[in-house]
């Protein structure tokens, strides 16, 4: 189990990793430039916000003991299992009680636009995609936070929201409603329980044993699935199915290293045009068709559980995921190949920088949430995102940490290597530009449709990239965001 420096030779000699810790605090908060977030610019915010830490004397754990909170999150995809077994240790340090609530993502979707429009609502949290800030915070579902962070009565003195990944602020946090763009200084949800961005694990046994070198160019990527396949392993696997992260992880990455730009325009206007059947466009769809021979034979009906199982049990010897969702691999007890499996950053075409998509999750006061209970709901709100919850969450489910703290702890980057790429790969991630609109889930949806039936032979990758423009065009007309 290991991580990956050859792209340090791309950054001028200086190691991006030092020992024992791997990526530091400083590095890791510089490269949030990459969401258009420099150090300064931090800096800056967090003075607006005007957040520092809370007077211990006037902050009382168990002040709200007694109050039951309910939460509406993510199902299956570990965040669950991780609060739940928090629940015993929550209700210790503050004498609250805990409800969780966890339908799988599209339910919970669905669920969480009902509960915004209704009068009142049954959960004092909720959890929502980074991809969703716009739509639900956007149309006002959430309480502002800013008064409760500058209240040392109401915020723990150790919670630190200067610790949180800048990317991870950018991308849940900060909205400025009159403007309905991701600025300004008002805060409306917390980093939850994970930061991610995609990035590239390989079987390094397999590639020494072969002679091979890890990827760094999909060139690289596309001849060492040839040359690892066999009969027992596939050279390389991808989500195939009709799943979101077909378009979100494994098209969009590629498609954004080899030097692709997804929209043009402004999303609040309209000229918002997407470049879906651009050469590259293309290109990274014939990329995952060309990729058919050497992935798992049912490859194309492959989702997270189908590609961590398949990788974990050794069947895999490449592919490029979520780091939140591939963490599993590295845990020996569940993961034959743990000590065997390396994280890089992806590949990338010559002249381009590796990076990925940036996914992760907020947590806010629904705005219609019960008004006796918005004080308590902070309260476990800043408990659940603390520093040790997130520690614990990583170490036992090994979730992608959206503290900096978390991905450069000494004993969890000893016990898993990876943490440091998965940190460069969030400070380096790319927002996918459809998310600034409400109608990013549509627009992904008919895209993984069509790119789907081109992995299944149903037609080629120009033909696929071109209905899903066309379709991206009509929505987008009808959404008023194109003309």
């Amino acid at each position: 189990m290991s991580y990956d420096k050859r792209d340090d030779r791309a950054k001028g000699g200086r190691p991006l990793h030092s020992k024992g810790t791997g990526l530091n605090r400083r590095d890791l908060m510089l490269r949030a430039g990459a969401l258009g977030m420099s150090g300064v610019v931090l800096g800056g915010m967090m003075d607006a916000f005007r957040i520092s830490p809370a007077a211990a004397a006037g902050y009382d754990p168990k002040k709200y003991a007694g109050t039951k909170i309910s939460i509406l999150m993510v199902g299956g995809e570990g965040d669950d299992s991780a609060v739940t077994d928090l629940i015993p240790q929550f209700e210790a340090e503050t004498g609250m009680q805990l409800e969780v609530q966890a339908p799988q993502l599209g339910p919970l979707i669905e669920k969480s636009f009902q509960i915004i429009k209704a009068d009142s609502s049954p959960f004092e949290l909720i959890s929502y995609l980074g991809f969703l800030t716009t739509q639900l915070v956007g149309a006002g579902g959430f309480e502002q936070l800013n008064a409760y962070m500058e209240n040392p009565e109401e915020t723990a003195p150790d919670w630190d929201f200067k610790d949180f990944i800048p990317a991870a602020v950018n991308n849940v946090s900060i909205y400025d409603l009159k403007t309905h763009t991701k600025t300004g200084t008002a805060i409306y949800g917390i980093p939850g329980f994970e930061t991610t961005s995609a990035v590239y694990y390989y079987r390094k046994d397999l590639l020494d044993t072969a002679g091979l070198k890890p990827a760094t160019t999909w060139e690289e990527f596309q001849s060492n699935a040839q040359k690892l396949h066999t009969g027992d392993v596939a050279g390389c696997s991808f989500i195939g199915a009709n799943d979101p992260s077909l378009g979100l992880v494994d098209w969009f990455t590629r498609f954004i290293t080899i030097g692709g730009k997804l929209m043009s325009g402004d999303p609040n206007g309209k000229d918002f045009r997407p470049n879906v059947n651009s050469p590259e466009g293309i290109a990274a769809l014939q990329m995952l068709i060309d990729a058919l021979p050497y992935a798992p034979k049912n490859v194309t009906q492959y989702g997270f559980a189908e590609n961590v199982d398949g990788f974990s049990t050794g069947k895999i010897a490449q592919m490029i995921f979520w780091s939140t969702i591939a963490g599993a691999i590295f845990n020996k007890e569940k993961s034959t190949v743990a000590d065997q499996t390396v994280a890089a950053p992806v590949p990338a075409a010559p002249g381009q920088k590796p990076r990925s998509i940036l996914g992760g999750w907020g947590i806010g006061i629904p705005k219609n949430a019960d008004t006796t209970k918005k004080a308590a709901a902070w309260r476990a709100l800043t408990w659940l995102t603390s520093k040790k919850s997130n520690a614990f969450e990583v170490s036992k489910y090994q979730l992608s940490a959206n503290r900096i703290s978390t991905f450069v702890d000494a004993a969890l980057v000893s016990q898993f290597p990876y943490l440091p790429v998965a940190g460069e790969a969030i400070a380096d991630a790319e927002v996918m530009t459809t998310a600034y609109i409400p109608e990013v889930f549509q627009l992904n949806a008919a895209l993984c449709v069509e790119f789907n039936k081109a992995l299944i032979g149903g037609q080629d990758a120009k033909t696929a990239c071109a209905a899903v423009q066309q379709q991206w065009e009509a929505i987008l007309r009808k959404g008023g965001h194109l003309e």
